[in-house]
């Protein structure tokens, strides 16, 4: 038996959680040091979705469950199945993908986790890219998330994890050009005023509602099933199946957080 650690770390400005106007990036400043008082203690912040993380339906639905209201069975010693689609920076998932890879896989069984691995988490590729990991992501098109979905769904399955960094859309229309864009130190990071200002301009319309949203792709995935993004490490995973176990920290009322991901290979 071998066990993989998929979790990308937690490490001061990470890409993942540093680039959108709502990122507050991790930060781990010292309270108490050996050299001061004898003992080590720090300050840690970061955003829900920092690194490695699993997400809910409630980030798009109040109604739906939050992480103290959920089935952590699904989530530990999962079967699940590893599925290859590689993509480079900026490339979308679609349907074609789908088809030709996890619709006919003789290895999908009913009620598997779904692990799509396209590489981009590989290498330490978040070092070396810094932002630009994160805002050049592969991600999901509309169509490729729905079509994802319909084949899952047709094998009573409702977990996707994956090493994208984000889901869909990576703020193209608005989020990216407007924010994301600009030079680090002309987007100073939340709860800065400037990041604040724009966030009340980030209205429903430019995000995940009607017009041009940022992020449709991620709406319908988060509806079907629990998504986990940013992946680390994939490629070191040998097997074409897997038990993996997600545990994400035990936030009441959370609707997604950072999660510890490990895929055991029999």
């Amino acid at each position: 038996m071998s066990i993989v650690n998929l979790t990308l770390p937690l490490y001061p400005f990470m890409p993942v959680g540093n680039v959108w106007a709502w990122d507050s990036p991790f930060q781990r400043t010292p309270i108490l040091t050996p050299e001061s008082h004898g003992v080590s203690a720090h300050h840690i912040t970061f955003h829900s979705e920092t690194g490695t993380r699993l997400m809910l339906g409630a980030c798009y639905d109040a109604s739906s469950p939050r992480l103290h209201e959920m089935d952590y069975r699904a989530f530990v010693n999962r079967p699940t199945v590893v599925v290859d689609i590689p993509k480079g920076p900026g490339e979308e998932i679609e349907p074609g993908d789908i088809d030709a890879t996890l619709a006919k896989d003789d290895e999908f069984l009913e009620g598997d986790a779904v692990l799509i691995r396209t590489g981009w988490g590989d290498d330490e590729r978040y070092r070396t890219l810094g932002d630009a990991y994160a805002s050049t992501s592969p991600h999901f098109s509309v169509a490729g998330a729905e079509r994802l979905i319909e084949v899952m769904q047709a094998k009573r399955s409702d977990v996707m994890l994956t090493d994208c960094s984000y889901i869909g859309n990576l703020g193209h229309a608005h989020m990216f050009p407007e924010w994301s864009s600009r030079e680090p130190w002309d987007r100073p990071p939340f709860p800065s005023p400037q990041a604040r200002i724009y966030m009340r301009h980030y209205t429903p319309d430019r995000g995940a509602g009607g017009g041009a949203p940022d992020w449709a792709a991620s709406v319908p995935l988060h509806g079907a099933m629990s998504p986990v993004a940013a992946l680390a490490n994939c490629g070191a995973i040998r097997a074409k199946r897997v038990r993996v176990t997600v545990l994400p920290l035990f936030l009441r009322g959370g609707e997604g957080a950072p999660c510890s991901v490990v895929a055991i290979e029999d």
